[in-house]
């Protein structure tokens, strides 16, 4: 038997896996959070991750039927694993960003695989993924990027948020556009009641970084945290860092960027470029 293969390094293997409900799986790399919802006809995968190892030999280990695949939004650690389906569907604007790896190295690998020039469809609000006897509904959450979006599971009675709501920081200037905080912000408000509007339909919200899944106070707090930026009466915390995010450097992750500023309440927080 030959125990290594394409999911499997010197570190063991590279994905995680773990059953939250019934044909309901939670996959990880590293820090990225992808899930898969599967049907009586068919599964949904949200988001792909970087694209590491052979992620379609993966899921197909874990379930026979055929896979749709969708982006919560067009940032490269949510769909470096896209070529290995010929289509995916994913929010207005996704199909600007996609298939922009973040390093050279990264878009040499996702060239060598088998479909990188995959078909990209785009999914509005509203529409519904039929997974047989499963439905997963669309919603348009555009803030922390212009092309987010969220799903609720009717029948498992979740909510997948992508990077619009997470455990700790939403990142707010890692956006095409970068528009003043306060107008990113106010359009994260009434995203946030939208999904709220809505909460007696799930019990968890699952996001794509830092801990899955949260309870639905999150939609509070980042409720109340955006109502104070806007108030001008919100906690900005001394640096960045908080949650496994670093202090802000010139020389870091995010350097380009500009300056950072982060404001927090309860579990949220907003990372953004500090306007003078």
């Amino acid at each position: 038997m030959t125990y290594r293969n394409t999911n499997i390094d010197e570190r063991g293997v590279m994905y995680g896996k773990w059953m939250t409900a019934p044909d309901t799986w939670t996959i990880n790399f590293g820090n990225v959070y992808c899930y898969l919802l599967i049907g009586k006809e068919r599964a949904l995968l949200f988001d792909t991750a970087y694209g590491v190892g052979n992620l379609r030999e993966f899921v197909e280990g874990i379930t026979d039927k055929p896979v749709t695949v969708v982006n919560s939004h067009g940032h490269f650690d949510h769909t470096g694993g896209n070529p290995w389906w010929e289509e995916v569907w994913a929010g207005p604007g996704a199909e600007s960003v996609m298939k922009k790896a973040f390093s050279p190295e990264m878009q040499k690998d996702f060239d060598s695989k088998p479909h990188p020039d995959y078909q990209v469809h785009t999914v509005r609000e509203g529409y519904v993924f039929d997974l047989g006897g499963r439905e997963v509904e669309v919603f348009e959450i555009p803030a922390h990027h212009e092309s987010s979006i969220a799903l609720l599971d009717r029948q498992g009675r979740g909510l997948y948020s992508g990077d619009e709501m997470e455990a700790g920081q939403v990142l707010l200037f890692v956006r095409n556009q970068i528009i003043p905080v306060k107008d990113v912000v106010a359009a994260h408000l009434e995203n946030m009641k939208k999904l709220k509007s809505r909460e007696k339909e799930f019990d968890v919200i699952c996001p794509a970084h830092n801990g899955t899944p949260l309870y639905k106070g999150y939609l509070d707090d980042y409720i109340a945290l955006s109502e104070q930026i806007l108030a001008g009466t919100a906690e900005i915390m001394p640096d960045t860092a908080g949650f496994g995010f670093p202090p802000y450097t010139k020389d870091g992750m995010f350097g380009a960027a500009g300056d950072l500023e982060r404001a927090q309440y309860g579990g949220a927080s907003f990372v953004y470029k500090k306007e003078a």
